[in-house]
């Protein structure tokens, strides 16, 4: 018992012998325990109980509080071999190694409807904000509501959480994604599950969050909906589709991309377009039926055109891009599907690797066809095809190995091969 404890017992003993009646002693007795009680807990905090759920979790016993600290590790290797004219075009392949992402976080729950994130990527040489926001859940009408930084609301591969794709980068449509940026957003799941809805208004800002400009403005919107979810989720069918209006920075509009490798150099861009309005547009498609998936998704990018000094031209281009990807389990494990974003989930081993043979991991191998065109007079960008074949191993929930190879294709140019490798953990 503390110091503190010990001077209000004394004093309420003290009292109590001077108690002259039964009925002062029950009463000064009950204030007593009470007293106690609460002295005992003043200053001693929430006790939190830790376990390990995919990730390690803290609670306290009456789930006032939760915790969560997470993290990720991805180190990549690639060696590539391009046609002459290809380098000529957009620059020297080096072989090479880095390390993808590298990041921690912590989030949770406090006092059951606060929600709140703190995320850090560290692998980029600098550290950078990255899904940081406070919110609100079980808003009426509304689900939840966060402010901060966090991913706009487009694209099925985008929100699907990176060590949850069946390759390692994400199909060449993903160039007109910004990703992170600060604002306001509300996201709710509706019909038991089976839809989803989320608004958003942002503003584009540098790796720590900061902005100074009164330009790129984004609005952004998603629905969702899964027609199909049975056999406890072995077999699903997600479709989507979602927009964004985009106000560029200083009226300049600018896409790029690498052939689906980070260490690849950049083989399509469009440059700095002057533009004063983007209205983009995506659908997506996927399905599981046990151990095999069905992906897709399709994206067009409208970009007004302003007429300046030196772009003599006052309309529109139009910018799109798209991929199909076919997954199949040869272990018969199943992609997860999580109906209240409408993105994937974890896949899950059915026995964990061991060694002596006792058990295999998860084995998937995958496909897919990426398209990416960005010419569309005036607009001279490039058009590149991507052919991708890869071997996923799953030694457990939380540890993966990873091998691509990729059939790069520019228009007017030539090919480029990669074989790209990566080692993965996250909890």
């Amino acid at each position: 018992m503390n110091k503190q404890v010990q001077v209000g017992v004394l004093g309420l003993m003290v009292a109590l012998a001077g108690s002259t009646t039964q009925g002062d002693v029950e009463t000064r007795m009950s204030a007593l325990e009470a007293r106690v009680q609460e002295l005992e807990t003043q200053g001693s905090g929430v006790p939190l109980n830790a376990a390990w759920q995919d990730g390690l979790h803290f609670r306290s016993t009456d789930g006032s509080v939760q915790l969560r600290l997470a993290g990720r590790m991805q180190l990549d290797f690639a060696g590539f071999d391009a046609d002459s004219r290809v380098t000529e075009d957009v620059g020297d392949f080096d072989s090479g190694t880095r390390f993808r992402r590298g990041r921690l976080a912590l989030g949770g729950s406090l006092h059951e409807h606060t929600i709140f994130n703190v995320e850090y990527e560290l692998a980029a040489g600098d550290v950078r904000f990255l899904t940081t926001f406070v919110g609100v859940r079980n808003v009426p009408l509304l689900g939840t509501i966060r402010v901060g930084r966090f991913l706009e609301f487009y694209s099925l591969e985008q929100l699907s959480g990176n060590i949850f794709h069946g390759f390692m980068e994400r199909g060449l449509s993903a160039a007109f994604n910004e990703y992170w940026a600060n604002g306001i957003g509300i996201h709710n799941a509706v019909w038991d599950g089976r839809a989803t809805w989320a608004v958003g208004a942002t503003k584009r800002t540098n790796a720590l969050g900061a902005s100074g400009s009164n330009s790129h403005h984004n609005v952004s919107a998603r629905i969702t909906t899964a027609p199909v979810y049975t056999d406890d989720g072995r077999t699903w069918v997600h479709l989507g589709a979602a927009t964004i209006r985009r106000k560029p920075d200083d009226n300049e509009y600018s896409v790029a991309s690498r052939p689906e490798s980070i260490i690849a150099p950049v083989m399509v861009s469009t440059g700095p377009v002057p533009s004063d309005r983007v209205d983009l547009v995506g659908v997506e498609f996927a399905a599981t039926h046990g151990p095999a998936t069905l992906q897709a998704e399709w994206h067009n990018a409208r970009v007004s055109l302003r007429e300046t000094e030196d772009f003599a031209y006052d309309g529109s281009a139009n910018l799109g891009g798209f991929y199909v990807y076919a997954g199949y389990f040869l272990t018969g494990e199943h992609r997860t599907y999580n109906r209240n974003t409408g993105t994937f989930g974890r896949t899950r081993p059915r026995h964990n690797f061991r060694a002596g043979g006792h058990g295999l991991g998860a084995w998937e191998v995958a496909v897919r066809y990426s398209e990416l065109d960005l010419d569309d007079d005036p607009v001279d960008g490039g058009h590149l095809r991507n052919a991708t074949v890869g071997l996923n191993w799953y030694l457990n929930p939380n540890t993966r190995f990873m091998a691509n190879y990729v059939r790069a294709d520019l228009k007017n140019s030539g090919n480029a091969d990669i074989l790209q490798m990566r080692a993965q953990f996250d909890f």
